[in-house]
């Protein structure tokens, strides 16, 4: 047995290896009748703290309550007191809080401690550690941000010391101590069930990290020059047969020519960290690899508006139905906006900080959807990847996954997809594990669903458990009011991208509000991007517009074909638009418009508003 001075010798040792500072505090009648004891602190535990001899820091235990955070002292006081006056010895003191630095900053600190008592429980003696722990929890805070919110990692962290002697600079036969707390780790009680020899750890070692770990130590042991650290992760072998990661870190006494005399160290149990990062980089670097998919940048940019009222209300009830979590269908023709539809739900809703992923159903295989969605185990089928897959549902956990082209979605996939939406819980291919998620689901198509339920091409159940909200956005023809604003954002936006200053003609604007736009609001943004690059002077004019758009124009005038039959109100603000616009070009002023066709200034100002006419861009 080791007698108290080693005992002593032997805490210090590991303590110090933590880096951190000792405190002892002696009671010569029990705490609560001389809780005023007197303290021994160590010129570690001062240095930690940024003072450096008793005088700017006496030993007595108000120095250190003193310098305690205002929100963390009552209960570290309150922990302390229970501790030392639990005559059991069975309430324990390891507390983590905020300490004023000399320099009136603050650190994050943790302490541990035990107290030495008589045989009836009364305390004599109280040893304690500090330790810094402010870098780690900035690393933990970092962690936790970088990483979509996943739990933190546990703070208490615990420490396994171990101390080696080494006889006659032979580190092959050396006098080993594996402490207490070492041998609880791994599952074990006493010596006889884990021996004070060294071959008590290297018998654990996991096979396939045992050369290197054993390198690692006797590589820094028999550097006399003191360069090579010992600080590294293995596994070792609990009593159980379970293997668990640790992580070692070491600290070797040498004499004037290097040789080593004694080594201490730790080991610190790391599985659930290791799994915690594993996790995260897993579903990091697969969320990382889908948002380099993406073809559009999320969210809609907030000068994009509506002029037309069809729009306005659309968005008005798309703001109400971000705030519920029932599915969502969105149809439409394509090109009108769905995905842009699809980014304000998401971005309105409380999900807006989660995950939002976006699928095309039509775009991947029947083979591989599947597995896209709903993720793979290991060894499911020939060809997966080591460690499986995270498919998009448990991805967007607490978010929103789009399934755009939900029409095309495989009738044999639309079963286990009506379970999913039903019960938000699936099984991964080859999995037996089932996963619940919190994940929104919003569908898009611009496919006729109801007709494709009387043909038998889409299950009835799936259709009517998708649109317990809908959503149907016009074609861009429709809402002919649109035409001038979102125009006039495209130019904005691509002036911007490409660092011009183009403007339209009023013939292009003209030309524009007579086109039927059958690719909807996709060929409006693919249109004005091309003639702002390929346009050489800074007004766009009709030489610019492509043929196809002018001959479209031509064959319609000379067949006769025209848009549908507007309402009478669409058939006025078309005329009305129109009507403003011509005025406002040939006077070049409001005033001089509004005089001439003898209305109110105010007037052309609110037509001009609410036809979306650029004032600006008009006025001479």
């Amino acid at each position: 047995m080791l007698n108290e001075a080693n005992e002593n010798y032997l805490i210090k040792k590991s303590i110090n290896l933590m880096n951190a500072g000792l405190w002892e505090m002696t009671f010569e009648e029990g705490y609560s009748k001389n809780p005023g004891g007197k303290v021994m602190w160590t010129q570690a535990f001062r240095t930690l703290l940024g003072f450096s001899n008793e005088l700017d820091f006496p030993g007595v235990l108000e120095s250190w309550l003193s310098r305690i955070h205002s929100d963390d002292c009552d209960r570290v006081l309150q922990a302390f007191t229970s501790h030392v006056e639990d005559n059991s010895g069975e309430t324990s003191f390891d507390e983590q809080y905020r300490m004023r630095l000399k320099n009136n900053q603050y650190r994050w600190f943790r302490t541990i401690g035990e107290t030495v008592r008589n045989e009836q429980g009364i305390p004599l003696r109280f040893i304690g550690s500090l330790l810094d722990i402010h870098e780690q929890r900035n690393r933990e805070q970092e962690r936790e941000f970088l990483l979509t919110r996943f739990e933190l990692i546990s703070r208490a962290l615990t420490e396994g010391p171990w101390d080696m002697e080494v006889v006659a600079g032979d580190p092959i036969n050396p006098k080993f101590w594996w402490s207490p707390q070492f041998r609880n780790l791994l599952g074990y009680h006493d010596e006889d069930d884990f021996p004070n020899v060294l071959n008590s750890w290297i018998n654990r070692l996991h096979p396939e990290d045992k050369e290197m770990t054993l390198n690692a130590f006797f590589g820094h042991l028999n550097d006399y020059s003191g360069n090579t650290p010992y600080s590294i992760d293995y596994r070792l072998c609990l009593k159980n047969d379970e293997y668990r990661w640790f992580h070692a870190h070491g600290f070797t006494l040498r004499d004037d020519q290097g040789v080593p005399l004694r080594v201490a160290g730790t080991i610190r149990d790391i599985e659930h960290e290791k799994q915690k990062i594993k996790d995260s980089e897993d579903k990091l670097n697969r969320y990382c690899e889908i948002i380099n998919t993406l073809t559009k940048k999320q969210g809609l940019d907030p000068n994009l508006t509506f002029i037309s009222s069809e729009m306005k209300e659309l968005v008005k009830s798309i703001e109400k139905y971000a705030k519920v979590d029932a599915p969502i269908l969105i149809t439409g023709e394509s090109g009108v906006g769905k995905e842009v539809v699809t980014d304000l739900i998401h971005n309105f809703s409380d999900r807006k900080e989660a995950p939002f992923l976006k699928i095309n159903c039509g775009a991947i295989p029947e083979a591989l959807l599947e597995s896209e969605l709903f993720g793979y185990e290991e060894g499911a089928f020939s060809g997966a990847k080591k460690g499986g897959k995270i498919g998009f549902f448990e991805l967007a956990n607490n978010g929103t996954v789009l399934l755009d082209e939900i029409g095309d979605l495989p009738l044999q996939l639309q079963v286990k997809l009506l379970r999913f939406v039903q019960s938000y819980d699936f099984y991964k291919i080859g999995g037996k594990r089932l996963i619940k998620v919190n994940t929104r689901i919003v569908a898009a198509t611009n496919r006729d669903l109801e007709c494709m339920v009387q043909n038998k091409q889409f299950r009835s159940d799936l259709f009517y458990r998708l649109q317990v909200l809908t959503i149907h956005i016009p074609a861009l023809r429709d809402r002919l009011s649109d035409i001038i604003p979102l125009t006039n954002y495209f130019l904005n936006k691509f002036n911007e991208t490409y660092h011009t200053n183009k403007t339209l003609s009023s013939e292009v604007y003209n030309i524009f509000t007579k086109y039927l736009w059958p690719g909807n609001v996709r060929e409006l943004e693919n249109l004005m991007e091309r003639l702002v690059v390929t346009s050489e002077m800074d007004t766009i004019t009709l030489e610019y517009i492509p043929q196809a758009l002018k001959k479209f124009l031509n064959d319609t005038k000379t067949i006769g074909v025209s848009r549908s039959i507007m309402t009478y109100k669409q058939a006025k603000e078309q005329f009305e638009r129109q009507y403003f616009q011509q005025v406002i070009e040939k006077y070049g002023s409001t005033r001089k418009a509004a005089k001439q066709i003898e209305v109110d200034h105010s007037t052309i100002v609110k037509k001009a508003s609410k036809y979306g006419i650029d004032l600006l861009h008009w006025q001479r």
